[in-house]
């Protein structure tokens, strides 16, 4: 097993402090080539089912699609999601180590009905000790360096309990969503539930929630001490901010962009997309970032229903001159 460098995740925090945040059906690899672009050099995959690939389903492998060019000055996690730590443990050594994934982010936040009812994702949160085991198996069985994303809690906030058991099944980092599961992505994020994380925490703290703006991220990342930025639905609805971001740490000018440069780097995106989408419905899997694109556009509701009836490339860009002809108006 080759050995893990204890301060990995510090290092490379040093030099990049925002990392892209885990979203299923979102980050897929053409999306993941496409930040890389706009200023992202940390990404994390869309969560892969450990038992998934223990039981060799067919529809998760493509899930683990990678390439050299995404790890070209940048850096890639594969998130994996389970609750039997034997599993997890075995799908790490039989299939994770392989792979040209720089780390390996457990999933321990995800509140959706689905994932939780199995007593994955944040379901772990109800239950410490297997939390523990399943670090432990992963972090054991791992040539890579392990994170750990979580919320708060499950029902409450016991945000130092979670961080102690984490770190003690070893995980070299950790990233905070200031959320309970019970709110799901509703209420408001406590941030100061993230600062007392970031107090109890021995290894690198990652804050996340909520950080739709550059200057929010930077406010909550020197409000809370975390030690770098998670955003995740924030870049859905602005592709520049983690370009923005990284200018505002640094002490730069921060640029500033127009509806007009969004839908140019709309545009961008989907010829990556289009260049490395494996999808054979890739030009309905684009809908969904359509959609966020056209906020703030003119008469955007009718565009919106122009959408969704897009099935071919020729019809994505009728849209993005629909869109050019608004912005000239």
């Amino acid at each position: 097993m080759t050995k893990i460098k204890n301060n990995y995740f510090e290092d490379l925090l040093k030099i990049n402090k925002a990392i892209l945040a885990p979203m299923a059906g979102v980050t897929t690899l053409p999306y993941r080539l496409f930040m890389r672009e706009m200023g992202c050099k940390i990404f994390i995959s869309e969560m892969v089912s450990a038992k998934g690939l223990y039981y060799k389903s067919k529809n998760t492998f493509p899930l683990m699609e990678t390439n050299e060019l995404e790890h070209k000055d940048s850096v890639t996690g594969i998130q994996i999601f389970g609750s039997e730590p034997e599993i997890m443990g075995e799908i790490t050594e039989r299939y994770i180590n392989d792979t040209a994934f720089d780390f390996i982010d457990i999933n321990m936040g995800c509140p959706m009905k689905k994932i939780v009812n199995n007593g994955d994702g944040s379901a772990l949160l109800k239950d410490l000790d297997k939390a523990n085991k399943v670090v432990r198996e992963v972090k054991s069985a791992s040539s890579k360096p392990v994170s750990v994303k979580v919320r708060l809690g499950f029902n409450e906030n016991i945000i130092e309990d979670i961080i102690k058991a984490i770190e003690d099944g070893g995980a070299d980092m950790i990233t905070v969503h200031g959320r309970t599961r019970e709110q799901v992505f509703t209420g408001e994020v406590d941030y100061d539930g993230i600062k007392k994380a970031k107090e109890t925490a021995s290894v690198p703290l990652i804050a996340n929630g909520d950080l739709d703006k550059y200057l929010k991220a930077k406010e909550k990342m020197d409000y809370t001490g975390a030690d770098g930025v998670m955003i995740g639905r924030g870049a859905n609805y602005d592709p520049f901010i983690f370009s923005q971001f990284n200018e505002c740490i640094s002490g730069k000018k921060v640029s500033e962009y127009s509806l007009r440069d969004k839908i140019d780097a709309a545009r961008k995106h989907f010829e990556i997309h289009l260049k490395y989408s494996k999808d054979k419905k890739k030009v309905i899997e684009f809908r969904k970032y359509l959609y966020w694109y056209i906020k703030g556009i003119k008469n955007s509701a009718k565009i919106r229903n122009s959408i969704n009836n897009v099935n071919e490339i020729d019809q994505v860009y009728e849209i993005f001159n629909r869109i050019d002809d608004i912005l000239e108006s």
